[in-house]
């Protein structure tokens, strides 16, 4: 009896093969097997610090920037931001993560964030000679920055629309906008 069952059961719900998606998924989370909410928190809290630790360090090393030398100050940042963006997959897992970042309102600022990311290391390992390329990396970074915050405020209800909202009452004024 037991064989029909399992046949039976084998057609209701056949089983398939797992995305890479699903597989890397389950790679990663059998690194830290279930870790209590308290211990994720803890290493987002620690990522996040780290990351924010390297990317405000990096501005120790704008002088070298503004001499020419900008790969110490770009790689610096960057790897700060990348640190900083791994902390949330403690949360809730890397598959689940970038699912959360391709969703329709924060695709946007996802997609800025990573392309801020990719100027700011190609600007930096460009081997030729940019004119100007140390405001380049600057306003690389200002969007890095101004991505990352537009996208923590989509986990905040109402959160964009009051800054919007401050935006506009502070510089466009009542009857431009």
């Amino acid at each position: 009896m037991n064989d029909l069952q399992n046949q039976v059961k084998g057609l209701l719900n056949p089983t398939r093969e797992k995305t890479w998606n699903e597989q890397l998924e389950e790679e990663v989370c059998s690194v830290f097997p279930a870790l209590s909410y308290t211990q994720r928190l803890t290493g987002c809290l620690c990522c996040m610090a780290l990351g924010f630790l390297l990317s405000f360090g990096s501005f120790l090393r704008f002088s070298k920037l503004l001499h020419g030398d900008a790969t110490p100050f770009a790689v610096c940042f960057t790897m700060g931001s990348i640190i900083a963006l791994t902390g949330t997959c403690f949360l809730s897992g890397p598959q689940s993560q970038m699912k959360k970042m391709c969703k329709k309102t924060r695709a946007g600022a996802s997609a800025m964030y990573i392309l801020s990311i990719i100027g700011t290391l190609g600007l930096a390992f460009y081997g030729g000679d940019i004119k100007g390329q140390a405001g380049l990396l600057v306003i690389c970074v200002l969007i890095q920055y101004t991505a990352i915050i537009w996208y923590t405020l989509s986990y905040i209800p109402y959160a964009r629309d009051m800054v919007k909202s401050c935006c506009k009452s502070k510089f466009c004024g009542e009857e431009m906008c």
